[in-house]
């Protein structure tokens, strides 16, 4: 949307829009600023957590640069619902850490806030860019730099021929395979999307690229749960992407090719001492999470409103009161088990609120999928299989919303947004008279 500066604008108006103009390239810089500032754990990123308040300010010039409020959503009541949940749960609930836990979901609302802007003003191409390079970067983050275990032995032969990024700013200590693979398993469907049917030609190699990439991490990672997920999502996009023929029949040959490696290592031959190590190991998880799960639920039985705090779960008076089995004298990091852990986090209100993100999401999904050019409707049938790997692997696993990676899920929702605010009648578009802005 080109930008043109009123022609009757009075001499302070016109510095106002000077200004505005100039603040323009602000936001991304600040955005980008914030989430390398956000990445780092508390206390370190504490102090950078006033970037935040740079964000009205830029929202305020914009909108006077475009003559538009910020373009509505079916999401907006339910992200001002779920911030006002938090603000609750530090005056309310039975501990806290103060609003300073807030900070990674603002960063989520402001990239949601952004895209959804960036898309009005020019369209997805910029967005679904930036995916894919978030797509390619996370995936070269998790080959060199995931903290690989036991699991994941029968690969080791190609493991130890990844470069190690650990040295890297941001990547010291690497990443738990399963927290890693639950963003993995994110971005897997929507690259294979925008591959499989972006009207692009030239987004297309990268998309490829990423897919083959965040399927290797995957099945490196053995994370079961993202792994099942990620299939399951893309199975989602070839039934709705690739129409029925030769291209079809393919598509789900190479799906069950990605499987392939997952079947050979779960029915592999094994030494006796071997398979009695897995199998204790498979026992023990199982076993653990019944007891993390239980742990949850308690918490959520006695603070149904408010539960025990924001990213409060992992606390030691918490752990106290709720004990989990073999998690005495190690951190126990959350519920494994996202619904379990909102629960946990802000009460079952923040448990709808939760749920109503995956239910408004999959609406604008299906309205943009319907209605949308090809671009559109692989992007949003990628990221509707994305959510639901997300969905799958949050049953047993989890990436807190106040985690480092959780921006992943973030973005996803943004992109959801902003695909369906680009659809004709999406909304409502009211003519600008006398100088005031349109609501959009």
């Amino acid at each position: 949307m080109k930008i043109v500066a009123p022609a009757d604008s009075p001499k302070t108006g016109a510095r106002l829009w000077r200004l505005a103009v100039w603040a323009g390239p602000l936001e991304p810089v600040a955005l980008a600023v914030m989430l390398a500032a956000f990445w780092q754990p508390s206390p370190q990123r504490d102090p950078w957590l006033a970037l935040l308040f740079l964000l009205p300010p830029l929202w305020a010039l914009r909108a006077w640069r475009e003559r538009c409020w910020r373009p509505r959503t079916p999401l907006d009541v339910l992200l001002l619902a779920f911030l006002v949940l938090g603000t609750v749960s530090v005056a309310a609930a039975p501990y806290t850490r103060g609003l300073l836990m807030l900070g990674r979901p603002l960063l989520g609302i402001a990239l949601l806030v952004y895209a959804v802007a960036l898309a009005r003003r020019g369209g997805m191409t910029a967005l679904l860019v930036m995916t894919l390079g978030l797509a390619l970067g996370l995936a070269g983050a998790a080959l060199g730099a995931t903290q690989w275990n036991v699991k994941s032995e029968p690969f080791l032969p190609l493991i130890e021929r990844l470069p190690d990024f650990t040295g890297l700013p941001g990547l010291a200590g690497g990443f738990n395979a399963n927290e890693i693979a639950g963003a993995l398993c994110l971005l897997l469907p929507l690259a294979a999307g925008l591959a499989a049917g972006c009207g692009r030609p030239r987004l297309r190699a990268p998309a490829a690229l990423a897919s083959a990439l965040l399927g290797l991490a995957l099945v490196l990672g053995q994370s079961r749960l993202a792994f099942l997920g990620a299939v399951l999502g893309l199975a989602l996009v070839v039934r709705l992407l690739i129409p029925p023929g030769r291209r079809r029949y393919l598509a789900w040959v190479g799906l069950i090719a990605l499987c392939l490696p997952e079947v050979i290592v779960i029915l592999r031959p094994l030494s006796p001492a071997d398979r009695a190590r897995l199998s204790d190991r498979d026992e023990l998880s199982f076993g653990q999470r019944i007891g993390i799960w239980s742990s949850a639920a308690a918490i959520v039985r006695d603070y149904p409103l408010t539960g025990v705090g924001m990213g409060m779960f992992r606390s030691g008076p918490v752990r106290a009161r709720y004990p989990a089995a073999g998690y005495e004298d190690r951190v126990l990091p959350h519920a494994h088990n996202a619904w379990l852990q909102v629960g946990s986090d802000l009460g079952l209100p923040g448990v709808a609120v939760f749920t109503g993100w995956y239910a408004a999401a999959g609406w604008m999904l299906w309205r943009v999928y319907r209605r949308g050019g090809q671009t559109a409707r692989a992007a949003a049938a990628g990221t509707a299989g994305g959510l639901l790997a997300h969905a799958v692997f949050s049953l047993g696993d989890a990436i807190p919303l106040w985690d480092r990676l959780a921006f992943v899920f973030w973005w996803l929702l943004a992109l959801a947004a902003a695909l369906w605010n680009q659809q004709p009648g999406a909304q409502s578009r009211l003519p600008i008279d006398d100088g005031e802005m349109q609501r959009c």
